[in-house]
């Protein structure tokens, strides 16, 4: 069984150069999405209406920043000073939220 052929087909062999080089750059392209992380803060507090849940980035090699990043209704993500009051507020109040649903109460 050969995985990588020898022919003198200067076709075939650009493209396996070509799909070798895509398969590199997914690959980088999904290890950078994965280490994604908050470099600075909103200004603009949101309402927890909008709010579905949130993460707690830490400050680790990748992420020097400590942050809540909160996740919207529509996907998007929001990063939040834990230190500010409302930051604290929406992160009760997503709690709140949960408990509500984990209870059955909505």
């Amino acid at each position: 069984m050969r995985y990588w052929s020898t022919s003198k087909d200067p076709k075939m062999t650009c493209i396996k150069i070509y799909s070798l080089s895509f398969l590199i750059l997914i690959a980088f392209v999904v290890e950078t999405d994965a280490v994604s992380c908050c470099l600075r803060y909103t200004r603009h507090p949101r309402r927890c209406g909008i709010l579905k849940g949130y993460i707690i980035q830490n400050m680790t090699g990748s992420c020097d920043l400590a942050a809540i990043i909160f996740q919207t209704e529509k996907g998007k993500s929001i990063c939040a000073d834990p230190a500010q009051p409302w930051t604290q507020r929406r992160v009760a109040c997503l709690k709140m939220k949960a408990a509500r649903v984990k209870t059955g109460g909505f």
